[in-house]
């Protein structure tokens, strides 16, 4: 039975704080020009990609099923060239960060190959600004 809710089809609890809790952060940037939110969220989750220190704890395993067609031309211009397992790691990754969270699939990333790691970075600050735009939290 569907209920009157009017909520996103793929809305997942643990994305949606890891939304939320960005564009409270990119909020708080003073002066941002409009035309730059883009570079905030980059910024924003470059912060959290490169931060000093070890990477504390095991990552978690993954699904071991493909990645969600929301994956689809994600990846970055540059890993058109790349192994296809680097893009499939890359896509994986993305689809982890949608079922179980941005933060949580970062400290999984930063356990990865650099190419990885800089790869789903870019692919995210993409899909992180689509996601703020569509939510009205940034324009």
């Amino acid at each position: 039975m569907v209920t009157g809710k009017t909520s996103a089809p793929f809305e997942h609890t643990a994305l949606e704080a890891d939304i939320k809790r960005l564009a409270a952060e990119i909020q708080e940037t003073r002066g941002i020009n409009p035309e730059n939110v883009k570079e905030a969220v980059r910024e924003k989750l470059h912060d959290r990609f490169y931060a000093p220190g070890p990477n504390v704890g095991a990552a978690a395993s993954a699904a071991a099923t493909a990645p969600s067609a929301n994956t689809a031309n994600v990846l970055p211009n540059y890993l058109q060239s790349a192994p296809a397992d680097i893009k499939y790691h890359v896509e994986k990754l993305i689809d982890f960060a949608w079922h179980e969270g941005i933060f949580k699939a970062i400290k999984k990333a930063r356990q990865d190959d650099p190419l990885v790691l800089d790869a789903f970075h870019d692919a995210l600050t993409d899909k992180i600004y689509d996601a703020l735009k569509a939510r009205g939290h940034v324009k």
